[in-house]
């Protein structure tokens, strides 16, 4: 492989083949406007909740101490809880005893708070640790020898402050547990979000190059600019030279052959510039093999069952006064259709990567990303036509790009920021209609019916009976005459005839009462005595009682009775037994819906890991558009100092705006999701299948989730809040999965720390030449916070000490305008390739002209003028290329010759 070229004059006036723009964004610090202001102190406000309604000035301390400052001691005759009047932050002693003492938050109850805040505990901790510190910290700063050495007056100052902070903070908890404020006390010691508002302004405050600042009268002017300034560079892509690299394969050809090489390639080529000072070249090759393997399996059932069963029974015996017949039918019908379908699919792709990154990284907010994925198929024969062996090495072809750095202009920028910016945007919803539970195995149970109570005929003959020769035309009532002539005398016949026994056609019934026909003659006749037999034998009896009768000269009187038959049974074990079936019912069908359900959520997580990710573009188009509205609608909404009393001006002030602020160009910087973790937590959702229903109609819950049993996991998956669900199938999850993220489906990994973003940073450029313009309305627009005309600029550049921050703004606005003056403006270059001569081009476009011109060291730090190149390195980059060298060998040494 050549060495890499030394003498970089031999490439003067070669054009770059390709350029890249890219640039850094440096925010100014010493304007705190009114809008950031306000919104920091908005996001305090938030996170404090109803702490902020209960501090401030509103918990009065109760504390008496006596100083003897010649003895350096401190006696505290009096420290009892605040009283509701005035607070301040809840931090100290008497805050971490507290903490000290709570369980962890997995164990986390409201009932803690009386224990932990109970009056003896406070007392004790007052009493103890806090009059003990207050006493060691008199002593230590009016100590002479002591560190902190200070005045008596001081000492005593910082005792007290302590002192009152102890008591306004126990007061204020003991208000909380009074008042069973459990949410916020859990919200101050678990969250840990009590902090006040002004520790949100340190991290803005205080920080270089302001170390001449007053702290007590000028520290809470000192923040963020709402504006920024933006440096943009471009790399020049020059080809040098190529050249023949490592061998990447060997193929031996025999003599009379013929060798077919087939070479296909995958290259992605990503490119990204950032602030940070660094190069990097970068080859990966990546062989890829996917298995897809595809096994369906449907089976039909269809079980078809009938019972037909019918007795008749019918009572035609011939004894004397009676007959009876029997009949029985029978019929059984069952029917099974089965069908089985069976699918196998198998699929193997097998691919190789080659990926090149060329890398020029600046550290800043300002990112180029540039993604090209291409895939080409190359065919080569090789043939040998003589008669020796021949060896060929596969070598890459190599390329020599030199690369050089130039200043092509700045601009002042917009800054702002816009909170929460993801609530706007729709999430994705997988549609998918999992099987529904396979109740074909579950037998619908057999519920036991109690029998019906029916009814049987039988014929009775009632005979004609006296003692005392009544005659057989006489009527009778209960036996005794009452058709009697002048001088005749009662007679009597017999009244009640013994029927039975009778058994019932079907078991388990009980004779429960008779109905009696006479057939048309005149009697009429009661049933008495209903009873069985012997206790379980299953006969019955009765009595025909002759309530009123005449014979009509008849020797008997033929009777149709009717025998109504009751079953028996006990109710309540048939309920029982019914009430198991339904139960034993119930489960499997619950349990075929859980095995459903979690059949539905396998294939819901693995087609949910499987979705096509959305166009790069189309996420970012969509993002930026959120942002858009949120920005531009606060610059037009009423809230703003710009009126808004028609859609007309609406119109005005949107034109006005683009005409000041490159709005087509803003650029929008999303926050880490650690700023403000969880903010919108959220977990996989696996949907639900089709309800089933028990025999009597009702929908059988069953629970939603995967059952313990069908989980496998290594540690403490179960009890993390964040865990998720994955199968032997699915692609590995998503970024954020294991944080509790909110994820779109279709989106990429840009989208989802998007979605979980708590504010993105909006820079949005100022045209040239309308930079005044751009400071001007922002002063009314932004508000100038505490920063007054008159303020000095407090920077380290010696040409702008005197000089007030507007006025310091004012220069930077003009600079930058003369820039892009000249950077528009034609002028002579000289020519690489000749000395005498010029090349004539704008400073920005300059390169493209007169080619690469390389640089006496190779790197500028200093440069003194607008739009200099000012760095240079030369890349090694492979290509998809592949030559074929034929080479030979020692077949002794094994060397090559």
């Amino acid at each position: 492989m050549p060495k890499p070229p030394t003498n970089l004059n031999n490439y003067r006036g070669v054009l770059p083949y390709s350029s890249e723009i890219f640039g850094i964004y440096q925010p100014l610090l010493g304007w705190k406007s009114a809008r950031i202001g306000a919104r920091v102190e908005q996001a305090g406000q938030n996170r404090s909740a109803a702490l902020l309604n209960n501090v401030g000035d509103r918990v009065a301390p109760v504390v008496e101490a006596k100083f003897t400052p010649a003895e350096r001691k401190v006696e505290v005759t009096k420290l009892d809880a605040g009283t509701v009047n005035a607070g301040t932050a809840l931090s100290g002693i008497v805050t971490a005893a507290v903490r000290g003492t709570l369980p962890p938050k997995a164990e986390y109850t409201p009932a803690i708070w009386s224990q932990v805040l109970s009056p003896d505990r406070l007392r004790a901790t007052l009493d103890g640790p806090v009059k003990q510190r207050a006493v060691a910290l008199y002593t230590e700063l009016t100590t002479p020898s002591g560190p902190h050495i200070m005045d008596t007056g001081s000492a005593e100052k910082a005792t007290r402050a302590l002192l009152n902070r102890e008591s306004q903070v126990t007061g204020l908890l003991a208000q909380l547990r009074d008042r069973e404020l459990h949410d916020q006390l859990k919200h101050m010691f678990y969250d840990s979000l009590a902090s006040p508002v002004d520790p949100l302004w340190s991290g803005l405050t205080g920080a270089d190059p302001f170390e001449t600042l007053d702290p007590t009268s000028q520290l809470d002017r000192v923040g963020l600019s709402p504006v920024g300034l933006a440096h943009l560079f471009r790399q020049y892509f020059s080809e040098f030279d190529t050249f023949l690299g490592q061998p990447v394969g060997h193929v031996w050809v025999a003599p009379g052959s013929t060798v077919e090489l087939v070479e296909v390639h995958t290259r992605r080529f990503l490119q990204e510039e950032a602030l940070e000072r660094s190069s990097e070249s970068t080859v990966r090759t990546e062989r890829a093999v996917a298995v897809q393997d595809e096994l369906s399996d449907a089976v039909k059932e269809d079980n078809r069952s009938g019972t037909k069963f019918g007795a008749n029974v019918a009572a035609n015996q011939h004894w004397g006064w009676g007959s009876a017949d029997e009949s029985a039918s029978f019929s059984l019908e069952n029917t099974q259709q089965r069908a089985r379908e069976q699918i196998h699919t198998t699929k193997r792709d097998q691919s190789e990567k080659l990926t090149t990154e060329i890398k020029q990284n600046f550290k800043s907010t300002f990112r180029t990303v540039t993604e090209t994925t291409d895939t080409s198929t190359k065919r080569y024969v090789l043939t040998n036509t003589g008669d020796d062996l021949v060896n060929y090495e596969l070598r890459r072809k190599m390329r020599q790009v030199g690369v050089q750095v130039q200043d092509i202009g700045s601009y002042l920028c917009w800054q702002t920021y816009v909170d929460n910016p993801a609530e706007e945007i729709g999430l994705a919803k997988m549609v998918h209609v999992g099987a529904p539970p396979d109740l074909s195995k579950v037998v619908q149970p057999e519920m036991i019916v109690p029998p019906q109570p029916f009814s049987s005929d039988s014929d009775l003959t009632i005979p004609f009976l006296t003692s005392d020769g009544a005659a057989k035309d006489d009527t009778f009532e209960h036996g005794s005459e009452t058709s009697l002539g002048l001088f005749d005398g009662t007679d009597h016949i017999v009244a009640d005839f013994p029927q039975g026994p009778f058994r019932c056609p079907q078991p388990g019934f009980k004779l429960t009462a008779v109905s009696l026909d006479p057939q048309g003659a005149d009697a009429k006749m009661s049933v008495r005595a209903i009873a069985e037999s012997s206790a379980g034998s299953g006969e019955w009896t009765f009595t025909v009682h002759l309530d009123h009768v005449n014979f009509n000269d008849r020797e008997s009187l033929p009777v149709k009775a009717k025998l109504g038959w009751t079953p028996v049974f006990d109710q309540k074990v048939i309920d029982a037994e019914n009430a198991k079936r339904i139960a034993l019912f119930t489960e499997k069908e619950r349990d075929a819906a859980q095995q459903a359900f979690v059949g539905a959520a396998r294939e819901r997580i693995k087609l949910a890991s499987r979705i096509t990710k959305r166009k790069f573009e189309d996420l970012r188009e969509e993002e930026r558009i959120v942002v858009y509205r949120r920005l531009i609608q606060e610059m037009l909404t009423p809230k703003t100092l710009v009126p808004q009393p028609d859609k007309q001006t609406q119109h005005v002030v949107a034109e006005l705006i683009d005409s000041i602020f490159d709005v087509d160009k803003m650029l929008y910087f999303v926050a880490p999701e650690w700023w403000r973790p969880r903010l919108h937590r959220a977990h996989q959702q696996l949907g639900s299948t089709q309800p089933v229903s028990d025999p009597n109609g009702a929908r059988i819950e069953h629970h939603n989730g995967i059952p313990r049993e069908s989980i496998g996991a290594w540690g403490e998956a179960d009890t993390r809040e964040d865990s998720y669900y994955i199968t032997e199938e699915s692609e590995p999850a998503r970024l954020g999965s294991s944080l509790g993220w909110l994820l779109q489906l279709d989106g990429d990994d840009q989208r989802n720390a998007f979605l979980n973003a708590p504010w993105v940073k909006a820079v949005m450029p100022i045209r040239p030449g309308k930079e005044k313009a751009a400071l001007n309305w922002l002063k009314h627009v932004e508000g100038t916070g505490t920063i007054s005309e008159d303020d000095l600029y407090l920077g380290p550049e010696p040409e702008w000490r005197g000089k007030t921050v507007f006025e310091v703004l004012a220069i930077l606005a003009t600079r930058i305008a003369a820039k892009h003056r000249e950077g528009i403006t034609t002028k002579g270059f000289p020519d690489p390739l000749d000395d005498r001569s010029t090349v004539r081009a704008t400073p920005v476009d300059r390169v493209y002209e007169h080619g690469f011109n390389p640089l006496p060291n190779g790197f500028r730090s200093n440069t003194t003028e607008n739009f200099e190149l000012f760095d240079q390195w030369v890349e090694i980059l492979p290509t998809d290329q592949v030559v074929a060298v034929p080479v030979r060998y020692d077949p002794k040494t094994g060397r090559q010759i």
